[in-house]
């Protein structure tokens, strides 16, 4: 049947059956080929950039140390902002000492102090001491300033302040009677320091 065909076809069917040669050859071998060297080629760069990756984070680490270590600086200094006793009753009577040494300082005469139940506020324990004092206008503005100025930290929660009589009919002269609801804080929330005082 080939033997029939004209020279002219017989060329024809060579170009054509080297067309659909070339064509199986470029779709069955050559395009997998490039695909697969294309996705080999992808997996190289991205191992690459893993690598790179990895060793900016590895480079990096002297950098996170100092950030440590500065950390566990302000946990330290935080923790001295605390009452250093864990339980409650003990932190109560260490914030009323620290009180009534601040009420000296500042010339104010404590009348009445009385330790309340103490509380517990966003994973810290809140332990309050209510005083009350007589004093003038600035010896109060003092005795205030130096309570929430301490190194611990302390809160005055409630300020309820009057004037009262004065004895002595000296003008300017203020007398005033206040009662002061002081918070301490303690950090540890142990079964102990929850227990109500």
């Amino acid at each position: 049947m080939i033997d029939k065909l004209s020279e002219r076809d017989k060329r024809f069917l060579m170009v054509g059956a080297a067309a659909i040669i070339i064509y199986v050859f470029i779709q069955f071998v050559f395009k997998p080929f490039t695909t697969s060297q294309a996705r080999l080629d992808g997996n190289i760069e991205s191992k690459i950039e893993f690598i790179k990756k990895y060793y900016e984070i590895l480079n990096q680490k002297p950098y996170y140390d100092a950030k440590s270590g500065t950390n566990k600086a302000i946990a330290t200094r935080l923790g001295e902002r605390f009452l250093d006793e864990k339980q409650a009753g003990l932190a109560a009577a260490s914030l009323q000492k620290i009180i009534e040494e601040l009420a000296r300082q500042a010339g104010v005469n404590i009348d009445r102090a009385r330790i309340e139940k103490t509380k517990p506020l966003g994973g810290l324990l809140a332990v309050p001491v209510e005083i009350t004092i007589r004093s003038d206008l600035k010896s109060l503005s003092q005795l205030l300033h130096r309570i929430e100025n301490h190194k611990k930290f302390l809160v005055v929660e409630n300020l309820v302040s009057y004037r009262v009589n004065n004895r002595v009919n000296k003008p300017g002269a203020e007398n005033l009677k206040s009662s002061l609801l002081v918070l301490g804080f303690v950090r540890d929330l142990s079964p102990e320091a929850v227990k109500k005082t």
